[in-house]
């Protein structure tokens, strides 16, 4: 059985990242970054708890907050599973693949996306309540559903999970560690960064624009760099596995 190698997913990786720079730059910028900064500068502002809040104070304000974002962020999210299998399918194409041939298949593979991503998110909705352990390794064995809805086009959301369970076999920590570690280090820049932002531009109109740019190029970053390892991660157990050749 293949053994994941995260020093070689890492450099290809950054491959693909450099690869097709002007088409998924191009990609990213509108499904990926416009929307979170749409939704950062002209979304509903945060409910804020009176001052010395009890704990019931704080539990509805949280709640209230969070159902007033939800819809924006189904919004942003459907966007950005557009975006995310539109510059996959450009990075695991096997032959040249234009712009408008990577949306018009992102867009006839959204519903199967959209059921793959709802099935994972019940899965590890599980694995969560089992402890969070097994969580964490579920996450690596389903790593690869997104680049294979990109890759084989299927459109059976069981036979997606189903699919990347068969390949992550014997890897599921390894993959988990390799997603963990980069997360980790975004995640850190992203927080510093944006504590640096948040006390030049102050909690006035220009803090908030300044906020929300920093948090939709973190998120632009951050997304990036996810896609770009989970295709580098199918990319390698798909070669060792069955022989499969990408461009």
């Amino acid at each position: 059985m293949a053994k994941f190698d995260m020093g070689a997913a890492w450099d290809d990786a950054i491959q693909l990242l450099k690869a097709h720079r002007p088409l998924t730059g191009t990609i990213a910028a509108v499904f990926l970054f416009l929307p979170a900064l749409a939704v950062a500068w002209f979304g509903p502002a945060p409910i804020e708890p009176p001052a010395e809040a009890t704990i019931d104070q704080l539990t509805a304000a949280m709640q209230q907050n969070i159902l007033q974002m939800l819809p924006y962020r189904i919004g942003v999210a459907l966007f950005t599973m557009f975006g995310t299998v539109a510059i996959m399918r450009l990075w695991l194409s096997r032959s040249s693949t234009s712009v408008g041939e990577a949306l018009g298949f992102a867009a006839s593979m959204l519903l199967t996306i959209l059921a793959v991503q709802i099935l994972t998110g019940l899965i590890l909705g599980v694995g969560f309540l089992l402890l969070i352990i097994p969580m964490l390794y579920l996450i690596g064995r389903l790593a690869f559903v997104a680049p294979l809805v990109a890759d084989r086009a299927i459109r059976n959301p069981v036979e997606v999970i189903a699919t990347s369970w068969q390949m992550t076999r014997g890897n599921g920590w390894r993959i988990f560690l390799f997603l963990f570690l980069v997360t980790l280090v975004v995640i850190i820049a992203a927080s510093l960064v944006g504590g640096l932002v948040g006390m030049i531009g102050g909690a006035g109109s220009v803090g908030k624009m300044l906020g929300g740019l920093v948090e939709a190029g973190f998120g632009l970053v951050a997304t990036m760099i996810s896609i770009a390892i989970s295709a580098a991660a199918y990319r390698q157990l798909a070669t060792t596995q069955a022989g499969d050749i990408f461009a």
